[in-house]
């Protein structure tokens, strides 16, 4: 079954915002900081005597503020952000970081490759009048390939550096898997590019040009200046729609099927789970010899009520011995729990939550959650764990319980992206289910908690679907 909400789509919707008379408003405050470091860009070169070839790949690192306010706003769902506003320094600072060092690390040896070659070339080594021996063949094949790596690596940098939030992240064997795995989408990825700036350029530059017209006929110096404008706005727009464009990619990964890219979106956003079966990482942290846990955890779970005082102190005493054991904590919560100690039990249940998703037990850290649905929102976890548990339940097709992990996720401050893909992913598997009361309340909380979203838009059409299918069979 094909992502209900492919690249392609998302792609022309993009450009269709994109190509309109209002992104120039978008491009004149977007024009002013590209000259700026465009002049720091170029004085820089000369400072350092850099070759033409390094003086490229400088001047790509000097515009990715530019590229970097577009992509990780669209990226979070807003696809014609305004250029002055939702500044994230931050974030904004993480990106030019990545996105420099992805830069330097190929743009460095590919230059200095095109420096040999060029030195070959201008020796005599390829005749101007055209290829005439095998040694110039190969030359210019080295130039075509040096020529295709400045034109590609650029974009393909910024599309994982848009991804990415470390820089030893973008040099991780997972993150150019998942571009791999994404192969298929940079065809059209390319083609947006290209097209979006030709429709762009068709739409606005006659009424542009018409304005300049209008310019010299009221003075020529005006004339002058708006002919520069018609000349670098498109210029401009190049480097915004890249980095819309390379949000959308990243956006585009996201409304999983209900249950496989559900595992996919931990792995993104947790470290891979150790192999084994689910129990085994979290027993395996801390068991201390003599101690028979599994008949230890079997003996507490069949505590009569009349034995809870005995069993607490036997499982407070094994927890002294293994703190970190994932059911060793569930079980002694569950019996705080029966015996009245609520402050006990539900920070012994965060404990055991957060053991057991960290060493990858799922399935305790779930029966964990369940045993203490009635204080759910007294649980203390971190957002990522939140986010795992979710992703967990989701699974298990524990869908209410799922969404009001991943609604619990976005309080903590969760990325909003990613709660929205989440909510939408546990909607589909719902509804997948036939739980479709389940599904529409949640479309419903997603386009009421980010109504300006790209995500939300397509929560309407699916949510229109349930609705009229709740309305038949209540007819």
């Amino acid at each position: 079954m094909a992502s209900p909400y492919p690249f392609a789509g998302l792609a022309g919707e993009t450009i269709r915002r994109f190509a309109a008379l209002s992104t120039l408003l978008a491009l004149l405050p977007a024009l002013i900081l590209t000259a700026i470091l465009a002049v720091i860009s170029h004085y820089l070169g000369q400072w350092l005597r850099l070759p033409f070839s390094l003086s490229m790949v400088l001047s790509i690192i000097v515009t990715s503020p530019v590229l970097g306010k577009c992509a990780l706003a669209a990226r979070d769902g807003d696809l014609e952000a305004g250029f002055l506003s939702n500044w994230n320094l931050p974030a904004l600072g993480g990106f030019v970081a990545r996105y420099a060092v992805l830069n330097l690390a190929w743009g460095i040896p590919v230059s200095l490759i095109a420096q040999a070659l060029l030195a070959n070339a201008t020796s005599g080594a390829l005749p101007l009048l055209g290829i005439t021996s095998g040694r110039a063949a190969m030359l210019a094949l080295g130039l075509l390939v040096v020529v295709v790596i400045f034109v590609l690596a650029p974009t393909i940098t910024l599309i994982v550096a848009t991804r990415t939030q470390t820089i030893l992240e973008c040099f991780s064997g997972e993150t150019w898997k998942w571009l791999l795995g994404r192969r298929g989408d940079l065809p059209a990825f390319y083609a947006a590019i290209i097209g979006g700036l030709i429709v762009f350029a068709v739409l606005t530059l006659p009424p542009l040009l018409a304005l300049a017209a209008l310019a010299f006929a009221i003075r020529t110096q005006a004339g002058l200046a708006m002919t520069v404008l018609v000349y670098v706005l498109p210029a401009v727009a190049g480097p915004v729609l890249w980095g819309r464009l390379a949000g959308a990619f990243v956006l585009s990964e996201g409304v999983p099927e209900p249950v496989e890219p559900a595992r996919a979106g931990i792995e993104i956003a947790l470290p891979s789970a150790p192999k084994g079966p689910e129990s085994a990482p979290a027993a395996s942290a801390a068991e201390p010899a003599g101690i028979d846990f599994a008949q230890a955890i079997k003996r507490l779970a069949l505590t009569a009520d009349t034995a809870l005082p005995a069993a607490i102190a036997e499982a407070e005493a094994i927890r002294a011995k293994a703190p970190g054991h994932a059911e060793v904590l569930a079980e002694l919560a569950k019996l705080y729990l029966r015996g009245g100690r609520t402050p006990e039990a539900i920070a012994t249940a965060s404990d055991a939550l957060s053991s057991a998703l960290s060493g990858g037990a799922t399935a305790i850290a779930i029966g964990c959650y369940t045993a203490f649905a009635a204080h759910r929102r007294s649980l203390v976890l971190k957002p990522a764990e939140l986010e795992q548990l979710a992703r967990g339940l989701l699974e298990q097709s524990k869908f209410a319980d799922a969404a009001a992990c991943f609604a619990a996720f976005a309080k903590s401050g969760g990325e909003p992206i990613r709660v929205q893909k989440g909510l939408i992913a546990t909607a589909e598997a719902a509804n997948k289910a036939g739980h479709l009361q389940h599904a529409a309340r949640i479309y419903e909380f997603v386009i009421q908690s980010a109504p300006d979203s790209t995500l939300a838009e397509y929560c309407q059409g699916p949510l229109a679907t349930i609705k009229n299918k709740l309305k038949k069979s209540s007819a």
